[in-house]
């Protein structure tokens, strides 16, 4: 019970704890004087530390990670929090790709962290649907709709000018050959669909004949948000100059970012400190949950100090995986 009471003391104070401090709060039956013989045999089994310049203790990694797993009893949110994500995810557009910024907003709002959010890798997806809509008089968007939703778009430059017309014909053409093969078997495929009929007349069949791996961007990475710099800069952990600095990096090299939500595992992942693999996370925590669009996978989920509330959060987070889910599958039902 001691490592629980110095876990939600300095989680909520941000200062390291010391005896009188525990015995006051929480008004343990014990006095000072056992209690900080019991904080001494936690620091010697490596669940405690404490700064230099203090006679508090504060928990380790391995005092955070004997928490969650053993200690910690996770968090029935409030009505007034559950029913905040629910209303506003109720209130924004029906689109995936709207609904996963609305939620990378709120997270870092309720949150006061980082949130986190990659999109499912649209190229498993399977082609539902070509839109080409004109923006110059030689210029298309292309519109690429697969079954779970998920949209991707690209301008092409026809260096000629197209008519109404050749627009239409194109979708129709490459709708009918096309629709039901994955992203990654189209390139593969797309020459031996499109022989024939005169295709290579229409301008626009042409470019996807010549460029279908730049129009279905199968080289790019999934799409990542994340929300929340200002709020985590906030915080008394990142005051100092290298703190500040390691955080900044960590938001402007998005592939740490992106190499981490790959790793993780299904279903509501927690890591702390040192279990990250990546250097510039090892003073940091990170809580996960995969979420589903069709049949494919994303993750969401929040980054900070390893003082965190994580009873409150593994529930927030978890909630917030849940509601995405439900909310993208209702709206495709």
């Amino acid at each position: 019970m001691i490592l629980q009471y110095i876990v939600h003391n300095y989680i909520l104070t941000a200062d390291p704890v010391g005896s009188r401090a525990l015995s006051r709060r929480y008004g343990i039956n014990l006095s000072p004087a056992t209690i900080r013989n019991v904080m001494s045999d936690l620091e010697e089994m490596g669940l405690l530390t404490h700064p230099h310049t203090s006679a508090g203790r504060i928990p380790t990694d391995i005092g955070y990670r004997l928490y969650v797993d053993s200690l910690m009893q996770i968090e029935e949110l409030p009505d007034e929090i559950m029913n905040t994500i629910s209303s506003h995810m109720e209130q924004t557009s029906t689109e995936v790709t709207n609904v996963l910024d609305s939620v990378s907003d709120l997270l870092s709002e309720v949150t006061r962290l980082l949130s986190v959010i990659s999109a499912p890798d649209v190229s498993v997806g399977k082609l539902s649907k070509i839109e080409l809509v004109r923006v110059t008089h030689d210029r298309i968007m292309v519109v690429i709709i697969v079954k779970s939703g998920l949209v991707r778009t690209i301008n092409l430059e026809l260096h000629t000018v197209i008519s109404d017309s050749e627009i239409i014909e194109a979708v129709h053409f490459l709708n009918h050959r096309l629709c039901g093969l994955t992203l990654t078997e189209i390139p593969l495929k797309i020459v031996k669909r499109l022989a024939g009929d005169n295709s290579r007349k229409n301008a626009i069949v042409r470019l996807f004949l010549e460029f279908p791996d730049k129009i279905f961007d199968l080289d790019s990475k999934p799409e990542m948000l994340i929300g929340g710099a200002r709020h985590v800069l906030e915080l008394p952990e990142y005051q100092s100059a290298d703190r500040f600095k390691g955080i900044i990096e960590l938001i402007e090299d998005r592939d740490v970012i992106v190499h981490l939500l790959k790793q993780r595992e299904n279903g509501l992942t927690v890591t702390i400190g040192n279990e990250n693999q990546d250097d510039q996370l090892k003073n940091m925590s990170v809580i996960t949950s995969k979420y589903r669009v069709g049949d494919h996978f994303g993750t969401l989920g929040i980054i900070g100090p390893t003082r965190m509330n994580y009873s409150r959060l593994v529930a927030l987070v978890d909630y917030t995986s849940k509601l995405v889910t439900e909310r993208v599958d209702r709206d495709k039902s």
